[in-house]
């Protein structure tokens, strides 16, 4: 009978996590957006780019290094500071969600909340990848 409890347990926590579905890409990025507001690591922050989009960010960081005149740690924390600066006054809502089988093509909206800027509605279009689940693989702001 004492059996009987730890095996009911052990199937119970198995079937409530085990057959759990994947995340939607609008998930996965409102996600990313919270974590940056409340600050995230760059490796952290790199789990949710895809590897090309990683790929794109590596090699831009010399060039970044050069231009301002900084290292790549002290380059990475203005990055992450920015990010988050930026993602704490932006409020985001999805307005579409295109999931084809291995790329999704998000769009929010975006309003400024902090009054830096106008209080007009701009987009954020977001590209996705299924690497492993999804992945960021572009972000696109106009206003």
């Amino acid at each position: 009978m004492t059996i009987m409890k730890p095996l009911s347990l052990a199937l119970f926590v198995f079937l409530l996590f085990g057959c759990s579905t994947e995340k939607s890409p609008s998930l996965v990025y409102i996600e990313y957006n919270s974590k940056i507001i409340v600050g995230i690591s760059f490796d952290d922050e790199n789990d949710y780019f895809s590897k090309r989009k990683q790929q794109e960010v590596e090699l831009k960081m010399p060039q970044y290094m050069k231009q301002m005149n900084k290292s790549r740690d002290e380059v990475i924390a203005i990055y992450l500071e920015f990010s988050k600066g930026l993602a704490k006054c932006k409020e985001i809502s999805l307005v579409s969600e295109i999931i084809e089988t291995n790329k999704a093509s998000l769009e929010f909206s975006q309003k400024d909340i902090c009054g830096n800027e106008s209080t007009s509605t701009a987009k954020q279009l977001v590209k996705m990848v299924k690497e492993g689940g999804w992945k960021i693989d572009n972000v696109v702001i106009s206003i």
